[in-house]
């Protein structure tokens, strides 16, 4: 019988595979976001808005009445959680007196009244931040970065 050998074949057609295939992989990488019609670019800038979000309600005192977690406690309100943003404002509420049907009715709460010792003191890209950190927590369904353009579009129920 004759003698094959297989592996003799295999070993020149190995690295001719690998090497095109590495540098063909982060071009396709840069070229996504410019041909998806800004999918990717969407989620992008919301992923980033999302880590701006949760280091504003770090910085910005949110957490120092809100707790870290954002559970709230018994002088303040959860904004995170099953209890959370409640359509109605709570009873004896001191601070909030509209309901939350949108994501604009809760940036225009935040950029208004939060942080009660300075009210009005976050930036609209700050608000907008902390904003959408807090409803992504929740489980709302923000599709983009969120401003006061499109945050009337995003329902919370």
């Amino acid at each position: 019988g004759g003698k094959s050998k297989p592996a003799e074949p295999a070993a020149p057609a190995e690295p001719a595979v690998a090497e095109p295939a590495a540098p063909a992989e982060p071009a396709a990488t840069v070229q996504a976001p410019a041909t998806d019609d800004g999918g990717a670019l969407a989620q992008a800038e919301l992923a980033e808005q999302y880590e701006v979000g949760k280091k504003v309600y770090q910085e910005k005192k949110c957490a120092s009445c809100h707790e870290d977690s954002g559970a709230g406690n018994k002088k303040n309100p959860p904004v995170i959680g099953e209890k959370a943003l409640p359509e109605q404002p709570p009873k004896g509420a001191k601070l909030r007196k509209v309901p939350f049907k949108t994501a604009a009715d809760v940036l225009g709460f935040v950029k208004a009244k939060m942080p009660p010792k300075a009210q009005g003191s976050l930036t609209d890209e700050e608000a907008a931040a902390v904003t959408s950190w807090i409803l992504s927590e929740n489980k709302a369904n923000i599709e983009k970065k969120l401003d006061a353009s499109n945050a009337a579009s995003v329902n919370l129920r």
